[in-house]
């Protein structure tokens, strides 16, 4: 895999996490996925949330996204024609993640059907529209789950969130 660092903000890009800096970090949360691999890797998008910036994870499509109900801790990615089910954007699962450790994803030698899956992900999140709300709700998410707030609402997304300010400090003392 080509190793490029270059984190792009002005669109939503699917990156590569560092597999040490997961295996490192699964240390302190159980809410992190494992990466698969080269062959089936962790990726996400990266957006900035209270001035660091956060890997949320992408899941492909599964069954049961379909009976999900919209909450703050995912973003359905729909093909617009046909409402096909093309997987998640989960911001319950987010990282903090220093630059050192992001990589854009390489497509180059994945097959047809992955890349065509990418490529109508990659549209469809970068609506001006869609990309605003991922945005907003990887932010709303961080302030409730980071907030001592004691409401029912509150427990429910802090039980199914990483501890962001936990692993903001642990992020800060990985060594590469």
């Amino acid at each position: 895999m080509k190793k490029t660092k270059k984190i792009k903000l002005e669109k939503l890009n699917f990156y590569v996490i560092d597999e040490n800096y997961i295996t490192y970090l699964r240390q302190f949360d159980k809410h992190i996925a494992y990466n698969k691999n080269q062959m089936r890797p962790y990726i996400g998008v990266i957006v900035i949330v209270d001035n660091h910036y956060y890997f949320a994870p992408l899941f492909s499509p599964k069954p049961k996204h379909k009976t999900y109900k919209d909450n703050l801790t995912f973003f359905k990615i729909v093909n617009a024609k046909t409402k096909n089910n093309l997987g998640i954007i989960r911001f319950s699962d987010m990282i903090p993640v220093p630059r050192e450790c992001v990589y854009l994803l390489d497509i180059k030698n994945k097959s047809y059907g992955y890349k065509r899956l990418l490529s109508e992900q990659y549209s469809y999140i970068n609506k001006t529209e869609n990309k605003k709300k991922i945005i907003e709700k990887a932010n709303r998410l961080y302030t409730i789950v980071t907030k001592s707030d004691k409401s029912k609402t509150a427990k429910f997304y802090k039980a199914l969130s990483c501890n962001f300010k936990l692993l903001e400090e642990k992020s800060l003392k990985y060594k590469i």
